[in-house]
Protein backbone atom coordinates (compact mmCIF):
# COMPACT_ATOMS: atom_id res chain seq x y z
CA UNK A 1 0.00 0.00 0.00
CA UNK A 2 1.24 3.27 -1.14
CA UNK A 3 1.96 6.30 1.15
CA UNK A 4 -1.10 8.91 1.01
CA UNK A 5 -0.56 12.89 1.30
CA UNK A 6 -3.56 13.28 3.35
CA UNK A 7 -3.07 10.13 5.76
CA UNK A 8 -5.55 11.29 8.92
CA UNK A 9 -8.38 11.47 6.94
CA UNK A 10 -11.09 8.45 8.64
CA UNK A 11 -11.47 5.28 6.79
CA UNK A 12 -15.43 6.11 7.25
CA UNK A 13 -14.72 9.66 5.59
CA UNK A 14 -12.21 8.96 3.31
CA UNK A 15 -12.81 9.70 -0.79
CA UNK A 16 -11.44 6.61 -2.72
CA UNK A 17 -12.00 5.70 -6.41
CA UNK A 18 -12.71 1.28 -6.17
CA UNK A 19 -11.64 0.05 -9.17
CA UNK A 20 -11.63 -3.18 -11.46
CA UNK A 21 -10.52 -4.26 -14.79
CA UNK A 22 -10.81 -7.32 -17.08
CA UNK A 23 -8.41 -8.23 -19.36
CA UNK A 24 -7.84 -10.49 -21.76
CA UNK A 25 -5.44 -12.26 -19.81
CA UNK A 26 -2.83 -11.89 -16.87
CA UNK A 27 0.59 -10.20 -18.58
CA UNK A 28 0.43 -6.07 -18.12
CA UNK A 29 2.94 -6.03 -20.95
CA UNK A 30 1.21 -7.90 -23.59
CA UNK A 31 -2.33 -8.45 -22.25
CA UNK A 32 -5.33 -5.58 -23.76
CA UNK A 33 -8.00 -4.22 -20.92
CA UNK A 34 -11.74 -5.09 -22.47
CA UNK A 35 -13.62 -3.51 -19.69
CA UNK A 36 -12.90 -1.12 -16.43
CA UNK A 37 -15.15 0.34 -14.02
CA UNK A 38 -15.09 2.98 -11.04
CA UNK A 39 -16.70 4.01 -8.03
CA UNK A 40 -15.86 7.09 -6.68
CA UNK A 41 -17.34 6.81 -2.99
CA UNK A 42 -16.77 10.11 -0.72
CA UNK A 43 -17.90 9.87 2.96
CA UNK A 44 -18.84 6.11 2.44
CA UNK A 45 -21.40 7.20 0.02
CA UNK A 46 -21.47 6.32 -4.10
CA UNK A 47 -20.73 9.76 -5.43
CA UNK A 48 -20.28 8.89 -8.82
CA UNK A 49 -19.15 5.77 -11.14
CA UNK A 50 -17.39 5.03 -14.51
CA UNK A 51 -17.62 2.08 -16.63
CA UNK A 52 -16.92 1.17 -19.98
CA UNK A 53 -15.88 -1.59 -22.41
CA UNK A 54 -12.80 -1.23 -24.77
CA UNK A 55 -12.61 -1.54 -28.42
CA UNK A 56 -9.10 -3.63 -28.92
CA UNK A 57 -7.60 -4.63 -32.05
CA UNK A 58 -8.03 -8.67 -32.49
CA UNK A 59 -10.34 -11.54 -30.96
CA UNK A 60 -10.29 -12.81 -27.70
CA UNK A 61 -9.16 -15.87 -26.24
CA UNK A 62 -12.37 -18.06 -25.93
CA UNK A 63 -10.82 -18.49 -22.21
CA UNK A 64 -11.72 -14.82 -21.37
CA UNK A 65 -15.20 -14.69 -23.22
CA UNK A 66 -16.30 -17.83 -21.24
CA UNK A 67 -14.65 -16.32 -17.73
CA UNK A 68 -16.60 -12.83 -18.46
CA UNK A 69 -19.36 -13.42 -21.04
CA UNK A 70 -17.70 -10.03 -23.02
CA UNK A 71 -17.55 -10.72 -26.95
CA UNK A 72 -15.95 -9.70 -29.39
CA UNK A 73 -19.44 -8.08 -30.08
CA UNK A 74 -19.60 -6.29 -27.71
CA UNK A 75 -16.39 -5.07 -27.77
CA UNK A 76 -16.80 -3.64 -31.36
CA UNK A 77 -19.63 -1.27 -29.19
CA UNK A 78 -16.77 -0.40 -26.93
CA UNK A 79 -14.80 3.61 -26.69
CA UNK A 80 -11.47 3.89 -28.22
CA UNK A 81 -8.66 3.02 -25.38
CA UNK A 82 -7.35 6.40 -25.57
CA UNK A 83 -11.25 8.01 -24.49
CA UNK A 84 -11.64 5.61 -21.72
CA UNK A 85 -8.01 6.11 -20.61
CA UNK A 86 -8.50 9.76 -20.81
CA UNK A 87 -12.38 9.75 -18.92
CA UNK A 88 -10.26 7.29 -16.12
CA UNK A 89 -7.61 9.26 -15.46
CA UNK A 90 -9.49 12.23 -15.22
CA UNK A 91 -11.94 9.87 -12.72
CA UNK A 92 -9.49 8.41 -10.17
CA UNK A 93 -7.02 11.94 -10.04
CA UNK A 94 -5.01 11.84 -6.73
CA UNK A 95 -7.66 10.01 -5.17
CA UNK A 96 -6.65 6.82 -3.08
CA UNK A 97 -7.60 3.57 -5.10
CA UNK A 98 -9.40 0.51 -3.92
CA UNK A 99 -9.33 -3.03 -5.91
CA UNK A 100 -9.05 -6.31 -4.86
CA UNK A 101 -5.80 -7.74 -6.12
CA UNK A 102 -4.68 -4.04 -6.90
CA UNK A 103 -1.10 -5.59 -7.47
CA UNK A 104 -2.99 -7.06 -11.03
CA UNK A 105 -4.83 -4.29 -11.89
CA UNK A 106 -2.55 -1.08 -11.26
CA UNK A 107 0.13 -2.20 -13.95
CA UNK A 108 -2.31 -2.98 -16.82
CA UNK A 109 -3.53 0.64 -16.32
CA UNK A 110 -0.32 2.18 -16.04
CA UNK A 111 0.53 0.51 -18.99
CA UNK A 112 -2.23 1.91 -20.95
CA UNK A 113 -2.34 5.15 -19.40
CA UNK A 114 1.52 5.33 -20.22
CA UNK A 115 0.67 4.33 -23.72
CA UNK A 116 -2.48 6.96 -24.50
CA UNK A 117 -2.03 9.49 -22.43
CA UNK A 118 2.15 9.26 -20.96
CA UNK A 119 0.56 9.54 -17.21
CA UNK A 120 0.19 7.03 -15.01
CA UNK A 121 -1.87 6.86 -11.58
CA UNK A 122 0.54 7.84 -8.90
CA UNK A 123 -2.36 7.27 -6.42
CA UNK A 124 -2.21 5.55 -2.23
CA UNK A 125 -3.43 1.91 -2.80
CA UNK A 126 -5.70 -0.17 -0.70
CA UNK A 127 -5.67 -3.71 -1.68
CA UNK A 128 -8.77 -5.87 -0.49
CA UNK A 129 -6.91 -9.11 -1.43
CA UNK A 130 -4.02 -8.50 0.85
CA UNK A 131 -6.54 -6.86 3.68
CA UNK A 132 -8.49 -10.17 3.65
CA UNK A 133 -5.68 -12.45 4.12
CA UNK A 134 -4.66 -10.50 6.68
CA UNK A 135 -8.15 -10.07 8.50
CA UNK A 136 -9.50 -13.51 7.97
CA UNK A 137 -6.44 -16.01 7.75
CA UNK A 138 -8.57 -18.88 8.09
CA UNK A 139 -10.45 -18.28 4.46
CA UNK A 140 -10.02 -21.30 2.21
CA UNK A 141 -10.19 -18.89 -0.65
CA UNK A 142 -9.39 -14.52 -1.00
CA UNK A 143 -11.00 -14.57 -4.25
CA UNK A 144 -13.77 -11.92 -4.53
CA UNK A 145 -16.39 -14.20 -4.61
CA UNK A 146 -15.48 -16.11 -2.00
CA UNK A 147 -14.50 -13.48 0.41
CA UNK A 148 -18.11 -11.66 -0.50
CA UNK A 149 -19.96 -15.37 0.24
CA UNK A 150 -18.07 -15.22 3.57
CA UNK A 151 -20.00 -11.50 4.28
CA UNK A 152 -23.10 -12.69 2.56
CA UNK A 153 -22.42 -10.28 -0.30
CA UNK A 154 -24.54 -11.03 -3.27
CA UNK A 155 -22.43 -11.67 -6.40
CA UNK A 156 -24.65 -11.29 -9.21
CA UNK A 157 -22.39 -10.31 -11.56
CA UNK A 158 -18.40 -11.35 -11.35
CA UNK A 159 -15.76 -11.10 -13.72
CA UNK A 160 -17.25 -8.01 -14.99
CA UNK A 161 -15.92 -4.82 -14.12
CA UNK A 162 -19.15 -3.00 -12.89
CA UNK A 163 -19.96 -5.82 -10.58
CA UNK A 164 -16.87 -6.11 -9.31
CA UNK A 165 -16.36 -2.60 -8.46
CA UNK A 166 -19.78 -3.01 -5.92
CA UNK A 167 -19.28 -6.20 -4.82
CA UNK A 168 -15.29 -4.31 -4.07
CA UNK A 169 -16.87 -1.30 -2.27
CA UNK A 170 -19.71 -3.69 0.10
CA UNK A 171 -16.11 -5.95 0.92
CA UNK A 172 -14.55 -2.49 1.62
CA UNK A 173 -16.89 -1.40 3.80
CA UNK A 174 -16.61 -4.95 6.29
CA UNK A 175 -12.95 -4.57 6.18
CA UNK A 176 -12.76 -1.05 7.42
CA UNK A 177 -15.60 -2.33 10.28
CA UNK A 178 -13.19 -4.96 11.06
CA UNK A 179 -9.83 -3.21 11.04
CA UNK A 180 -11.87 -0.41 13.52
CA UNK A 181 -12.23 -3.29 16.06
CA UNK A 182 -8.59 -3.60 15.69
CA UNK A 183 -8.09 -0.09 16.55
CA UNK A 184 -7.31 0.89 12.57
CA UNK A 185 -9.83 4.05 11.98
CA UNK A 186 -7.29 6.00 9.78
CA UNK A 187 -5.54 5.89 7.10
CA UNK A 188 -2.64 7.14 8.48
CA UNK A 189 -2.86 4.04 10.92
CA UNK A 190 -4.22 1.26 7.83
CA UNK A 191 -0.53 2.45 6.15
CA UNK A 192 1.89 2.04 9.05
CA UNK A 193 0.27 -2.35 9.63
Amino acid sequence: MRRAREVVTGLKALSYIIIDTETTGLEPQSNEIIEVAALKIVKGEIADSFASLININGDLPPEIVRITGITREMLDDGEDKFAVMEKLHAFAADTPLVAHNVDFDLPFLNRHLGETLGQTLPNPTICTLKLSRRLLPGLPSHKLAKVAAHFQIPTPLTHRAPGDVEITYQLWLKLIEMLEKQGISTLEALLKT
